[in-house]
């Protein structure tokens, strides 16, 4: 695999091995309901049957944050698509095509790009109200700034290359252009900074959904579990530790993971190999 060719790479993988298998692992030894209530069982430690514990309305820890990493995940996924598809097609037209097109898209991005991503999803999502519809437009919204300023900058880049030069000049046409020329030039970057804006993403819609804006009951989502994890803190800190450590590990897994599948990708780097003590003679 490309991504696993360099020690991030490496790194990210075993670290998302090592988050995913014992959540699998209970989820189907342990197969429960995660809105299952069982207040005979609130608040309490992680016992045999509920390797994580239960929350303050007897819910299993542990199946909450399977299920609420698939929500963040699938919230992910979708805000980044919309992100980089808007961000690709407006600003690789804006690179492309150059004058008031230009213009126009680069202000935009301008005008969004000065407040801080964090802070732009907080006011969008006040606008806009809590729900996931609402969520998935505030991250992309706070996301596209970044992905069509990038996503310009390749395209400008890729206008004047000399080999997209010499095929306008022997009569090859726009599109022709563009299909043969930019979309194979700019798809490796921009799916590598795509995979890099995952992990921020997550903690942008956990921060979101911990502070109410986000994500709401009955769905579940880590920024739910952060949420109902503070409530709790003093009654059941293993809940907050619990949600908060997969929070972090999810992202750097998937950052290490990023950041191998750029170096994989990288002509001018070098495949990683491990030290000479570590391989056969």
């Amino acid at each position: 695999m490309t991504a696993v060719r360099s020690l991030a790479g490496r790194a990210g993988l075993l670290l998302a091995a090592a988050l995913a298998v014992p959540l699998a692992l209970a989820a189907f030894l342990h197969p429960l309901d995660p809105a299952a209530m069982d207040l005979g069982r609130a608040w309490t430690g992680p016992p045999a049957d509920h390797p994580l514990g239960c929350d303050g309305l007897g819910r299993d820890v542990a199946a909450r944050l399977i299920a609420g990493m698939g929500t963040s995940f699938a919230i992910a996924g979708l805000a980044l698509g919309l992100a980089v598809g808007l961000g690709f097609a407006l600003g690789g037209a804006a690179g492309w095509i150059g004058g008031r097109t230009d213009a126009a898209v680069l202000r935009l991005a301008d005008l969004l790009h000065g407040f801080p991503e964090l802070s732009l999803a907080i006011v969008a999502s006040a606008l806009l109200g809590p729900g996931t519809e609402a969520v998935v437009l505030t991250l992309a919204l706070a996301a596209w700034p970044s992905q069509v300023r990038w996503c310009r900058a390749l395209a400008l880049s890729n206008r004047t290359a000399e080999h997209v030069v010499a095929a306008t000049a022997l009569g090859a046409g726009p599109m022709h252009a563009v299909r043969h020329h930019l979309l194979p030039a700019v798809a490796g970057p921009v799916a590598i900074r795509a995979a890099l804006s995952i992990g921020p993403v997550m903690v942008a819609e956990a921060t979101l959904s911990g502070l109410g804006l986000g994500i709401q009951e009955p769905a579940v989502s880590l920024g739910t579990l952060i949420r109902d994890g503070l409530a709790d803190l003093r009654s059941a800190p293993h809940l907050i530790a619990a949600t908060t450590v997969t929070v972090a590990a999810v992202a750097l897994s998937i950052n290490l993971l990023a950041e191998g599948l750029r170096d994989g990708l990288d002509p001018r780097g070098t495949p990683f190999r491990w030290p000479r003590l570590f391989r056969r003679s």
